[in-house]
């Protein structure tokens, strides 16, 4: 796995202050998963200490590697005021509203403009810069657990993704949609403000499939999206993949960091990209986040003094960047149960033909090697409905009309027959790209397996292959024959030669 110590840019903020960080886990959540602070005496943190820490960052009492930045700042208070609109159980604690008013004095005279104004909206907040009002516009809603249209969160998000904002209003602004649970028309602007659909551009090949993986990558299983690439690519279906070299909170290993443990270019630009997913010798590309929007990729470490996920981790896998001649498809992975259907709903505006939607490993699109609990069936379903690993939803558009599908996809009836599945003995790019090679070279095993079954079930609920036997028959085929490895060592040859 990536350090993100290791990443190569210097630290904007301070901190950050790993105490505050375990609060923030705590209290910046939904309105049902916010644990209050101090409860029980015994718990931890209790809220008197975290404010202690606040205002000893404030007056710089505590050194800059322990300090609390203002983005922690800024997603902490944004939560405890949001809270006010929770139900009873997850409002605020006896114990932090003793914490507030003993430390109330202090807090007013010492915090900065931008944090008092999160602690109490209603006394407002003075931009420094147009850029920053619009952020701060938004917060004059989300504050008070209220949604943006799609063209507010569009232009806050592309607010945020410049330099020109406070981190605190950065901090407080995604903190504060993620708890409140964004709405499609949120989810849209996000994934909009990222790459524009104005900006996708036509590509010369019959069909397309874009993977959505989580960005942040994986620390317990193997992840094939590359390899199933090469597969597609032997068998006349092009590919793109996008992701970046490392992404907290994991910091899990990714299709770039496999790339490059192959010796891959992993800095292409998006005409680079489409002229490998044009080469029939290639056939699939990747394109890192680094390079199709670097200010995002640049917020990477707001993402860690945040301490949740941004409200566009989800959408980012939704990405589109071309379109194909014929027919376009997505893949998208998913773990939080709800998304799916924002993610559908995305590639269906989107002009999608097919997508396909997968509570996969590690919140991606693989399938696990075993089944387990089967999901709760359709009727019967709830929102505390169990969808397990394996569960897939999607759409096929069939003259001009929308037919959806659920299932789950269960590797023993495919011959697949695991006990459990199966986790790599080293978790790593380069153990990962030595797995993967073997496999295409015939190699026989819970790789070559997964490979085999993420290609093939794909295909088949994509409606490219119309019978599952028949979409794991030719996916051998191209693995067995050699040809997918060929695809895979054109494409890290041609890498650095377009």
């Amino acid at each position: 796995m990536a350090d993100l110590d290791s990443l190569s840019y210097t630290p904007a903020y301070p901190g950050p202050n790993d105490d505050v960080l375990e609060a923030q886990a705590r209290v910046c959540t939904g309105p049902h998963q916010t644990r209050p602070l101090g409860v029980n005496p015994s718990d931890f943190p209790q809220p008197a200490p975290i404010l202690e820490i606040v205002l000893k960052s404030i007056t710089g009492e505590l050194p800059t590697s322990d300090a609390a930045s203002a983005a922690q700042m800024g997603a902490f208070f944004a939560a405890m005021t949001l809270r006010a609109y929770f139900p009873e159980a997850t409002q605020w604690s006896p114990a932090e509203a003793a914490a507030f008013r003993k430390y109330h004095s202090a807090l007013t005279e010492q915090l900065p403009p931008e944090i008092q104004y999160l602690m109490n909206p209603e006394q407002g907040y003075v931009p420094a810069n147009a850029t920053e009002a619009v952020v701060v516009n938004a917060l004059e809603k989300i504050l008070r657990a209220k949604h943006l249209s799609y063209t507010e969160t569009r232009e806050m998000c592309e607010a945020i993704l410049s330099d020109a904002v406070n981190p605190a209003l950065k901090g407080a602004a995604l903190i504060g949609q993620r708890m409140n649970r964004e709405t499609y028309q949120e989810v849209q602007g996000y994934l909009d403000a990222f790459f524009a659909p104005e900006a996708v551009q036509p590509i010369d090949v019959a069909a397309l499939t874009h993977f959505g993986q989580p960005y942040d990558g994986a620390t317990r299983y193997f992840r094939p999206t590359l390899f199933v690439a090469a597969v597609r690519a032997a068998l006349g279906e092009a590919s793109l993949l996008h992701s970046v070299d490392a992404m907290p909170p994991k910091n899990g290993v990714t299709e770039e960091t496999i790339l490059k443990a192959l010796g891959a270019n992993t800095h292409l630009s998006l005409p680079q990209t489409a002229s490998l997913i044009t080469d029939a010798s290639v056939g699939f590309g990747y394109i890192s986040q680094r390079e199709y929007c670097r200010a995002a990729y640049d917020l990477r470490e707001l993402r860690v003094h945040i301490k949740k996920r941004p409200p566009w981790a989800a959408t980012e896998k939704a990405q589109q960047f071309f379109s194909a001649r014929e027919s376009n498809y997505m893949v998208l992975g998913y773990y939080h149960i709800g998304y799916e259907k924002p993610l559908l709903q995305l590639a269906w505006e989107r002009g999608c033909d097919a997508a396909v939607a997968i509570k996969g490993e590690e919140g991606t699109s693989h399938y696990a090697l075993r089944l387990g609990k089967p999901s709760t069936p359709a009727p019967a379903r709830n929102e505390n409905a169990r969808m397990a690993v394996n569960y897939s939803q999607g759409f096929q558009r069939v003259d001009g009309a929308r037919e959806d599908f659920a299932m789950d996809i269960d590797p023993a009836v495919y011959g697949l027959d695991y006990a459990r599945s199966p986790r790599p003995e080293v978790v790593s790019a380069k153990a990962f790209a030595e797995l993967g090679v073997a496999a295409l070279s015939g190699e026989k095993g819970h790789i070559y397996d997964r490979i085999l079954l993420n290609t093939a079930m794909v295909d088949y609920l994509l409606g490219i292959c119309p019978e599952p036997a028949e979409a794991l028959a030719r996916t051998r085929s191209v693995i067995d024959s050699g040809r997918a490895l060929e695809h895979l060592r054109a494409y890290l040859r041609e890498s650095h030669r377009v």
